[in-house]
């Protein structure tokens, strides 16, 4: 794992004509030292520039980047790991008789890449971005992984990135320049808002490429680009694979004892692959069945490799019981034998990491779950270099509420006789059938408190009436985001702003998928669509970022994710849906998989949201209003009302009593995300770094146990 940045220009881009682009380059790129434990690496050439930040787990001695090819005509920067490098490493060498001069994996890539071209995404398994450049600046190839677990951020000259805005399989445009890097802080180019992008991050609308900036995207993911330089610019094509992450028309008739015996092989297979290292690795530990799992094949391979020493977890504690799971976690760590750490910390911690966790992120974000994650990486960090965590796993063994809610759609329709939706609900509205109760009667307790349960919706199914009338999609948190853009913007702007998204979320959600009007409002489909769409958009620029290699690297620990295979990706497209939902089991195939393998107490066990409290305190308001006050006149992006209406509801009692939990939770949500993104403004857009206080943290880490 590792942080890079580049910048690569004709004689007639801006950069050229600045005598400063070399010093301001590099000064850019130290942002990201963070991302690695050994000083910045640097080569320069013309109209080139590269930098690396390195954090070694293979080949520590000769693995250094930016690395040469052996002719000297071609360059890559990498970050990631690729789990069957030693695999590529044979097959090129029988094939081309090739003689490596190093042992890890980054020469793999180079070498495959002068080998196989564009190819060598076929053969590659593992996470990662990397960028390979030729040394005289006229060509350039990057990718990211299939799930976009490593980032990669692009700044182009002269491109107006609402071209990125709906989903293609192909982007062909032409720049002048283009800047990459691990990180958007890295960048060189002068961060300005996109009110477009910020306005669709701030109510929850991800977008997989476009970025609340102008002129910056992220690579999505499971993406190459290629560029070659002609004349005085750089003919630029960016390729996403164009594939959905399931397809039920694909689905392979198995029963399902040969589905789990399939599964529990192929991710066993997928932790064993990520326990390659010549260091010390730990894993996560929570109460939920993901990194249960993980912990258990982690456990397998010690036995396997006949390794006498424990294996360390790493748990973090609240003393809100709501949130906290460290007694289960620890009674499965003593099963296994484990090391297990624990760290208890306080609201005021979760305050004190909240700015840092955001600045790390780079995103306009509510949740305050991945302030917690800091800790934990901050945590785990002192003990190990990389980790195995269970990220992915909600994703694509469809384990949020959202989820169960999409099922429940299709179930409450299934027995209509009508052909088309509308005419379905036209006939028998929802609520008039004992069918349209089951999914609010289920979860009645949890909506008492959704910010802990993580429960975005009452289960009216409005939700899905009114995105499918507007979006011409089924989507399961529309409530949720049309009261944060009417908290924004005003209800009539609110909902011509959601209007004029038809297009985007729409592509984005049929990726892959087809794209006509039957498919996507059949409800048998609901559960695939909203899969697709959260995979492609959620996946990769909120779930990742916030509570995954963001955090992780934020104190230079690198996390590794076996769901995230393509072991695990191949398998799950083939997948119908009830062996990820049966009911309201979620999970399904990965709890039945391995009840008998963890004891199905373990297995079984009701998913628990991984969060943490609203960080709003009363006595913050103020100070918290004022800033954001000022960020509305310097900025534009919005009307000072909005936030001064926000926080008088918020503190009035009587809307609280009157309102529903769930539009309570999200009018709160709303004003944790104008607070997140006052400090993205200070963080990012000013490049004002948050202060870090060692002692005070050094003291929240004496809360930890060793058991």
């Amino acid at each position: 794992m590792c942080g890079y940045a580049g910048l690569i220009f004709s004689p007639q881009s801006f950069f050229a004509k600045d005598l400063n682009s070399k010093d301001k380059f590099f000064a850019a790129a130290s942002r990201l030292k963070h991302r690695g434990n050994e000083p910045i690496r640097k080569e320069t050439f013309n109209n080139l520039f590269l930098a690396h930040f390195r954090l070694a787990f293979q080949g520590l001695t000769t693995n250094v980047q930016p690395m040469f090819s052996q002719n000297k005509k071609w360059i890559i920067t990498f970050n990631g790991e690729i789990y069957n490098f030693p695999k590529l490493r044979k097959k090129i060498q029988t094939e081309f008789d090739y003689s490596f001069q190093t042992k890890g994996d980054t020469e793999a890539i180079l070498a495959g890449f002068l080998n196989y071209g564009q190819q060598i995404k076929d053969l590659i398994e593992g996470e990662f971005s990397f960028v390979i450049s030729r040394t005289d600046g006229t060509e350039v190839f990057a990718m990211r992984d299939p799930y976009g677990v490593k980032p990669l951020f692009l700044a182009f000259e002269g491109v107006n990135t609402q071209i990125f805005s709906n989903a293609q399989e192909i982007y062909l445009f032409d720049t002048k320049s283009i800047n990459f890097s691990s990180e958007i802080k890295g960048l060189m180019v002068e961060k300005k808002w996109d009110r477009n992008g910020f306005i669709k991050q701030f109510v929850g609308l991800y977008e997989p490429i476009k970025t609340p900036f102008q002129n910056i995207i992220q690579m999505p993911p499971n993406s190459f680009l290629y560029a070659k330089k002609s004349g005085d610019i750089y003919n630029t094509k960016i390729q996403i694979q164009n594939k959905s992450i399931r397809n039920l028309l694909t689905a392979v008739e198995k029963n399902d004892n040969e589905l789990y015996g399939e599964f529990s092989k192929r991710l066993s297979r997928s932790v064993h692959n990520r326990m390659l290292s010549e260091v010390e690795l730990g894993v996560y530990l929570s109460g939920g069945v993901d990194s249960r799992v993980i912990a258990y094949e982690a456990s397998q391979y010690y036995l396997k490799h006949k390794i006498s020493k424990k294996l360390k977890s790493f748990t973090i504690s609240f003393k809100n019981e709501v949130f906290d799971e460290a007694n289960e976690s620890l009674a499965y760590a003593h099963k296994l034998n484990f090391l297990p750490h624990v760290l208890q910390i306080l609201d005021k911690d979760l305050s004190y990491s909240y700015e840092h966790a955001v600045y790390h992120s780079e995103n306009i974000q509510p949740y305050t779950n991945g302030a917690a994650k800091w800790w934990l990486s901050r945590f785990t960090g002192k003990y190990v270099k990389g980790v195995l965590t269970g990220d992915g796993a909600d994703e694509l063994f469809c384990g949020y509420p959202s989820f169960q809610y999409a099922n429940w759609w299709k179930f409450a329709l299934n027995n209509r006789e009508e052909k088309n939706l509308f005419d379905k609900i036209a006939k028998v509205p929802i609520g008039q059938n004992w069918r349209d109760t089951v999914y609010a009667k289920k979860f009645l307790n949890e909506s008492k408190d959704p910010w802990a349960a993580g429960s975005s919706s009452e289960g009216s199914g409005e939700d899905f009436i009114e995105s499918l009338s507007i979006w011409g999609v089924p989507h399961p948190l529309f409530t949720q985001i049309k009261t944060i853009a009417t908290a924004l913007l005003g209800a009539d702007e609110a909902l011509k702003f959601l209007k004029e998204q038809r297009e985007s979320v729409s592509s984005w959600f049929s990726f892959g998928l087809k794209k006509d009007e039957e498919f996507l409002t059949d409800p048998n489909n609901t559960l695939m669509l909203w899969q697709n769409y959260f995979c492609k958009t959620h996946l990769p620029v909120q779930v990742l970022n916030w509570v995954g290699d963001r955090m992780e690297m934020a104190n230079t620990l690198e996390g590794r994710t076996p769901f995230l295979s393509l072991e695990i990706k191949n398998f799950i497209y083939n997948l119908k849906d009830n062996m990820l939902i049966r009911g309201f089991e979620n999970k399904s195939i990965l709890r039945r998989s391995y009840k008998s393998k963890i004891d199905s107490r373990f297995a079984m066990a009701p998913k628990k949201q991984f969060g943490a409290p609203f960080l709003i305190e009363e006595k913050d308001l103020q100070k918290h209003q004022q800033n954001i006050l000022l960020k509305a006149k310097e900025t534009n992006l919005f009307e000072e009302k909005a936030i001064k209406d926000l926080i008088f509801v918020l503190k009035d009692p009587a809307f609280k009593k009157k309102s529903s939990p769930h539009t309570y939770t999200h009018l709160q949500s709303a004003l944790q995300t104008f607070i997140s993104f006052s400090m993205i403004d200070e963080s990012i857009v000013k490049e004002i770094t948050p202060k870090r206080d060692l002692e005070y943290e050094e003291k929240v880490l004496v809360n930890q146990k060793v058991f």
